[in-house]
């Protein structure tokens, strides 16, 4: 009889091999996976800020019979100490102790770090409010050291349009176009009762939380997240027109809300979007294939950067009058 092999056998070469290719493509599926759950749950996240920014918006406007004033004009030529609405929906976003803390009579852009003489704010200096933050955006959070950025902008308007929509906007911004006549408008609070659109068929808020070509121009990045406008809070009638506001540069400009004029995630910078306290910086998102965005009802869409430029202006405009159909 044959004795039996003391001998242990292992793995061949050829074998080992065979096992390290097969864990190898068995993580190659499983990581796009656990990445695509992941961003799932970061889309989810910014679809719920929205949400509470609708909510915020709604609550305000239960209280005052009237949305917020999408960006304020500030009271001294070159003194940014007005705000944006941001601001102003803080205390209906369990967010009072934060809103207590703010003198509204100091200064609120980030170029001076929010110090004004007596008057500080500089605690605002590395505070950051999640809601206004896409999770999925790769763009830092911060500048100057602490100078907090958003990632939602309010919607002013749609430029240029066709008679007789042509009214409403001047061309006060740095070669771009400014409107008033979307939800959330520079020096004037407008009510849900004059959507005559309808309030599921007009923005009032969007993402703007991806680069352009590269680049980051989002909207709050020149003064910081909560500063608002410039034109010394003076009503439409009287600004300025012409580039850079044709007098002496006293045009308006704005943080806190844009006036639509380009398409969703646009491969490249367009007049008005050069610059991040332009009229026109464009809607933006890491999300693949669009923007999400806040509606006058409450609900939240997720917007196609394919869809028609004409809907999206339309979208953006509260009483264009204009069937639109499916978005």
């Amino acid at each position: 009889m044959r004795q039996p092999d003391s001998k242990k056998r292992g793995f061949t070469l050829i074998e080992l091999l065979v096992v390290i290719a097969i864990i190898a493509v068995l993580i190659a599926l499983l990581l796009p996976a656990v990445q695509q759950a992941r961003e799932a749950a970061r889309r989810s996240q910014c679809k719920n800020n929205l949400k509470q920014m609708g909510l915020a918006l709604h609550n305000y406007h239960d209280v005052y019979n009237k949305l917020p004033i999408g960006s304020r004009g500030q009271r001294e030529w070159g003194v940014w100490d007005w705000s944006n609405w941001r601001l102003s929906i803080l205390p209906y976003m369990d967010q009072s102790v934060l809103f207590n803390r703010i003198n509204p009579n100091g200064a609120l852009s980030g170029n001076d770090k929010y110090a004004s003489g007596s008057i500080d704010n500089s605690f605002l200096m590395g505070l950051l409010v999640s809601v206004y933050r896409c999770p999925s955006s790769a763009l830092p959070s911060f500048k100057d050291g602490g100078v907090p950025l958003h990632d939602y902008i309010g919607i002013s308007g749609a430029a240029p349009l066709e008679a007789p929509l042509n009214v409403g906007y001047y061309g006060c911004s740095y070669g771009g176009y400014m409107s008033d006549k979307g939800m959330l408008v520079v020096n004037r609070s407008v009510g849900l009762r004059d959507c005559t659109d309808g309030l599921s068929n007009t923005l009032v808020v969007s993402e703007q939380s991806g680069p352009i070509a590269g680049e980051d121009v989002r909207n709050a990045n020149q003064h910081g997240g909560w500063a608002g406008a410039s034109g010394l809070n003076r009503p439409w009638a009287e600004c300025p027109e012409g580039d850079n506001g044709g007098v002496s540069g006293d045009g308006l400009w704005s943080v806190g809300v844009t006036t639509i004029r380009y398409a969703i995630n646009p491969p490249s910078k367009g007049s008005g979007t050069n610059n991040s306290f332009e009229a026109n910086t464009a809607l933006t998102s890491y999300h693949t294939g669009g923007t999400h965005t806040l509606l006058g009802d409450g609900s939240v869409r997720f917007l196609s950067q394919n869809m028609a430029m004409l809907t999206l202006k339309y979208l953006a405009h509260r009483e264009d009058g204009r069937p639109l159909g499916e978005f």
